[in-house]
């Protein structure tokens, strides 16, 4: 009887869950104006709104280890209902911003949301599917629709946002509200899955945080997961800084509201179209598929700069830097399913939530270096020169990256040591 009220509750949580990914898998109407709203509504200058994602990526760092106790405690279907809930607050706090240090609280509302949210949506999902032989490309399809989803829609809402702020900045910020809202009330309706969420009340904190640092311990000992930790990290960091890049440039040469939100979506639809397609890219490259991320992504921000700085007409740059960055948000699409699949191979339902949460202090303490790098560079030159810099110096470590990757990703199951891929404490 046990078993068959499982299912049930596995069923609803998947057919579930690509809706609620489709709205909840990050902010809609926010991110096409995002960088406008504050420099020009708010009076907050372009390297702080570049700072306050090293803010919130810190933030994130700190709280990774008590969010995966909150899991761990209260489960993964109440915890992603209260990610929601600081997810609402945030946006209201956003609204009410009038300084570098409202913005500062508000990134500490943020990171409660998404360092709940980044362990607990992915891992209710894989816990919901059953342990198959296909459960990798089950988790891929089902993770991949609801991302797919939410980049259509988040492409729909950037263009809407766009006029939308043009007749008034704040209707943007209160259509994410509700939408935020919306995917509140959906979390609502997941299970929790009995044979993965005891709770060990008889634990003390003490006790769990002695038993968490070990299993970090012994991920970070696998070569395997280490090396797809560390390229999480830099991809991650490179990807959101250069996403708040790409609003400067555009404003730098001249780009109306308007226009940055219809590339903003469109660009937003090129990751829909990589999260689409990243089954078909991972059958294409094979053990080559992050390499081939990293090594794009790099020449694409280096041309970016390079047009920004050309004497081409704005216009005629605006669309050259659209076809680059449709091919890094292409790259982001496919690239963020994809490692959360690799990161779930060989594992059990004990670890796994301890590699999403380490993977979750890795990619954010990257983009806090990465931002706080960021920031400075663009005190000191212009957003196009930021770019070219940031593409040499992403150029230079992702040759190094993959030449540290190559000997401990991407083989077969017999050609890895034991301690990387069997994960009994």
């Amino acid at each position: 009887m046990k078993t068959d009220v499982n299912t049930q509750k596995r069923k609803q949580n998947m057919k579930l869950y690509s809706m609620y990914r489709a709205i909840s898998m990050d902010i809609l109407f926010y991110y096409a104006i995002e960088f406008l709203f504050l420099t020009q509504v708010k009076n907050i200058s372009a390297s702080d709104v570049v700072l306050k994602s090293s803010f919130y990526a810190m933030f994130m760092v700190i709280l990774q280890i008590p969010a995966n106790i909150l899991i761990d405690k209260i489960g993964t279907r109440r915890s992603t209902i209260l990610g929601n809930v600081f997810n609402v607050i945030y946006l209201v706090l956003i609204m009410t911003a009038t300084n570098l240090q409202n913005l500062i609280v508000a990134e500490f509302f943020s990171a409660l949301c998404f360092s709940i949210k980044d362990v607990s949506d992915t891992t209710l999902l894989n816990m919901s599917i059953p342990e198959v032989k296909i459960k990798g490309e089950i988790f891929s399809k089902i993770e991949g629709r609801g991302n797919e989803k939410y980049y259509y829609i988040n492409a729909i809402t950037a263009v809407c946002s766009g006029f939308l702020y043009t007749l008034n900045p704040y209707i943007p910020i209160i259509g994410a509200t509700i939408i935020a809202l919306i995917a509140t009330i959906l979390s609502v309706g997941f299970q929790e899955i009995d044979n993965t969420s005891k709770i060990k009340n008889e634990f003390k904190i003490s006790e769990y945080i002695v038993d968490l640092k070990d299993s970090f311990k012994f991920i970070l000992k696998s070569n395997r997961l280490r090396s797809l930790i560390i390229y999480s990290g830099i991809m991650w960091g490179t990807f959101c800084l250069v996403s708040t890049y790409r609003t400067s440039l555009l404003e730098d040469i001249g780009i109306s509201a308007t226009w940055n939100a219809i590339i903003a979506a469109i660009v937003g639809i090129a990751s829909g179209v990589g999260s689409k397609y990243q089954l078909a890219l991972h059958k294409m490259f094979r053990n080559k598929t992050l390499s081939a991320l990293a090594v794009t992504t790099a020449i694409m921000i280096l041309l970016s700069g390079i047009f920004g700085i050309s004497n081409m007409a704005p216009n005629i740059i605006m669309i050259w830097i659209m076809i680059f960055y449709c091919v890094i948000n292409s790259n982001k699409g496919s690239f963020g399913i994809l490692m959360t699949r690799y990161l779930s191979n060989f594992t059990n339902p004990s670890i796994l939530p301890k590699i999403y949460s380490i993977n979750g202090i890795s990619r954010n303490l990257f983009r806090m270096i990465i931002g706080f790098l960021g920031s400075y560079i663009l005190t000191i030159t212009n957003t196009a020169h930021s770019l070219i810099l940031s593409g040499i110096i992403f150029g230079i470590v992702t040759v190094a990256l993959i030449s540290y990757m190559k000997t401990r990703t991407g083989l077969k199951p017999g050609e890895y040591k034991k301690e990387d891929i069997e994960f009994d404490i």
